[in-house]
């Protein structure tokens, strides 16, 4: 019997893509404002660089995502040889706040008021601090940490999704077993292999319709869904 009912939050509850792509979109205009001697290309291709870098750095667990975000213009700035001072403060903070004003829950996230016999809970991959770009400022942002009962945050945890650490966390915090729980996300290698592994129920929200086969076992989820009130049928 499932107890636990725990969502991933980028691109499951919220539409970080969207808000990724529009503060991307108003930080480039306003980098080019101070320096419009940098072309779009270059900007482009620098800021491109930078995150290859910096993301496998993380996927190898070299540096956790509050490392990632506080040194993502650091790094792009030395990337296009520009000097580091308090402009690119200013485009850093600007970037950060843009897109944490432009996050927007899903109109299904609706579905969590009906959830109100189970546990509820977050579980995400991100930073766990007071920084206007965290995974806790996200979910104070749109209201979530009302309508949850916990919230699991790697940067907190100090492992990521799919590692079973993260996941065993938050059962233990939700006082369930983890055939118990059911995991909500729309990544395979993070949500459903992660669920998979540590034995949950893994649900894999398919937003796009994308038709995607998983190929190995623990890719593959126990139910697919195009939206997030069809987790009512998976209970």
């Amino acid at each position: 019997m499932i107890k636990a009912v725990f969502f991933d939050l980028d691109g499951t509850l919220c539409d970080s893509d969207t808000a990724w792509d529009i503060a991307q979109r108003d930080m480039f205009q306003l980098f080019q404002k101070h320096y419009p001697d940098v072309s779009e290309e270059a900007l482009t291709e620098a800021w491109r660089t930078v995150h290859r870098e910096l993301f496998q750095q993380l996927n190898a667990g070299k540096c956790s995502m509050a490392e990632v975000r506080d040194s993502r213009f650091q790094y792009l700035f030395r990337e296009l040889g520009l000097p580091i001072d308090k402009i690119m403060e200013e485009i850093s903070d600007f970037f950060c706040s843009r897109y944490l004003t432009s996050l927007h829950l899903y109109e299904d996230v609706a579905v969590l008021e009906e959830l109100h016999t189970y546990h509820v809970g977050i579980i995400t991959n991100g930073a766990h601090d007071e920084h206007t770009d965290s995974q806790l400022s996200k979910v104070r942002h749109l209201g979530l940490n009302e309508r949850i009962q916990s919230l699991t945050i790697s940067g907190e945890i100090g492992v990521r999704k799919p590692n079973l650490g993260i996941f065993e966390v938050a059962c233990e915090r939700a006082g369930v077993l983890s055939k118990e729980a059911m995991l909500v996300g729309d990544t395979i290698q993070n949500d459903i292999v992660g669920a998979n592994r540590a034995g949950m129920t893994s649900v894999y929200i398919n937003r796009t319709s994308d038709g995607l086969i998983p190929k190995m076992a623990d890719e593959r989820p126990d139910y697919s869904i195009s939206n997030l009130y069809g987790v009512l049928s998976c209970l």
